[in-house]
């Protein structure tokens, strides 16, 4: 018998062993979700953010799977949770890392980590008091933060308070980055989120304080490029977002009526930039409001957003609503959708111009197996984009959505999107050079499929 195997042997008897006195159980879940852009005649704005006028049409396949498991103590006291991703491969793309892997053969170096902590209750409280650390689900407010984070979090049913560190930079010994002061090169945030529910009422409050410094005496820092904070520079600056969200619903004599909203506000500031030599103050806003009804088979709902931008690059004031790390669904041409790693943006903002934002949708229940919606969207940047020629425009243009989805079983989903956009002037933006007039030139079509398997 060879020595792995013996070794092998060894802790297969000892887990039999050990099994009845840890009392533990374990769950598995995945999400194998297969996803396709059938065809788009701009491959180029998805991502490079570019439209040309002589199309650039394209279309992929890619995967996006995730496997996740929990152990926990039967009473639910503990548990551990530890989940992978193989994250947008690519069919055919060559190479080897992440979003890598999917030509000739394969490879085995694109899976990522994408949740591992512990969680576990505090002995002696008689009422929800559980810990969670380590690299965990993190959710301030869906237009703020909600994506996965290293931390640590104290909780219950309603509130928590939180500490986290999505970036660090601890020196090496002799090395170029060396901290000066206690906690340089370091992004630290402390969250803290209260959530009241007096049915119908469901209202919640928050507060995110961020800060960061590093013993550099400048930074390059472009705000037009930055619009999250996990896109900024190592650099001196700190960010305080208070908010408040919420929801209310009713039943009337003709459905159920609903109300959701978000109203977030920011302040801080962001010192020793080099290319202007300033030190900038940071100053933003989000007001979002969702007003529906729900009658029979069909919900109507009307969705309007205004994240603040910014007017001017040569001012001290930087005026756009910063994102920290989020993912919005609410545009399937400028936000993401099924090929949600192949986006315009991810937020609700158009570079540092912020946006408005105006939806109306139309979603019919036909079985409980199908479901299909249309919806209208009219989209303008809240602030001014200057174009080559020295116009100003902030009209971006109608967008028209049609989707389905079909349950091929419980727990297989196929989904079809469609998507036009009738650009208007402000897109002229985005063109390549030679159709830089000042006036919208190329509108925008995309079609993408998806089949998704969880359990």
């Amino acid at each position: 018998m060879s020595k792995h195997l013996k070794i092998l042997l060894v802790v297969a008897l000892a887990l039999m062993v050990g099994a009845p006195a840890m009392a533990m159980k374990f769950d598995f879940h995945g999400d194998f979700n297969n996803r396709f852009l059938l065809y788009t005649d701009q491959a180029g704005f998805f991502g490079s953010r570019v439209l040309d006028k002589d199309d650039r049409p394209d279309t992929f396949g890619e995967i996006k799977y995730r496997l996740w498991t929990t152990a926990s103590t039967d009473d639910g006291a503990v548990k551990g949770v530890f989940a992978i991703e193989v994250g947008a491969v690519k069919y055919g793309t060559a190479g080897v890392g992440r979003q890598q892997g999917g030509s000739f053969s394969g490879d085995a170096t694109s899976v990522e980590t994408r949740w591992f902590y512990t969680d576990f209750q505090i002995p002696s409280i008689a009422s929800k008091a559980r810990v969670q650390m380590g690299l965990l689900p993190h959710t301030v407010n869906k237009f703020f933060w909600a994506e996965t984070a290293m931390g640590v979090k104290f909780y219950g049913d309603n509130w928590y308070l939180a500490w986290i560190r999505p970036k660090s930079d601890f020196p090496t010994t002799g090395g170029t980055t060396d901290n000066k002061d206690w906690g340089d090169n370091e992004l630290d945030t402390i969250n803290a989120r209260y959530d009241l529910k007096m049915e119908p009422v469901k209202v919640g409050v928050f507060v995110t304080y961020m800060w960061e410094n590093t013993n550099a005496t400048s930074v390059t820092f472009d705000p037009a490029s930055a619009n999250e904070v996990r896109l900024f520079p190592t650099s001196n600056f700190d960010l305080l977002t208070v908010g408040i969200d919420g929801g209310w619903s009713t039943a009337t004599s003709f459905g159920k009526a609903f109300v959701n909203w978000d109203l977030l506000y920011q302040t801080g500031g962001i010192d020793d930039v080099t290319t202007t030599g300033n030190n900038f103050d940071i100053q933003g806003y989000l007001l979002h409001g969702d007003f529906g009804l729900t009658f029979g088979k069909a919900t109507v709902t009307y969705t309007v957003y205004y994240a603040s931008g910014d007017d001017s690059s040569t001012d001290k004031d930087i005026d756009n609503f910063f994102h920290v790390d989020v993912d919005l669904f609410d545009s399937f041409i400028f936000q993401e959708s099924l090929t949600d790693d192949n986006v315009f943006f991810e937020g609700a903002y158009v570079l540092d111009k912020g946006i408005f934002f105006n939806k109306l949708a139309l979603d019919y229940a036909v079985s409980k197996k199908a479901k299909l919606g249309i919806a209208g969207l009219y989209l303008m940047t809240a602030e001014d984009l200057t174009l080559a020629n020295g116009s100003k425009e902030n009209a971006l243009g109608i967008e028209i959505d049609a989707y389905g989805t079909y349950k091929l079983y419980d727990n297989v989903e196929l989904r079809l999107n469609l998507a036009y956009l009738i650009a208007d002037d402000a897109m002229d933006f985005f063109e390549t050079a030679a159709t830089q007039n000042g006036s919208s030139d190329v509108d925008i079509f995309k079609s993408e499929a998806r089949v998704r398997f969880q359990f």
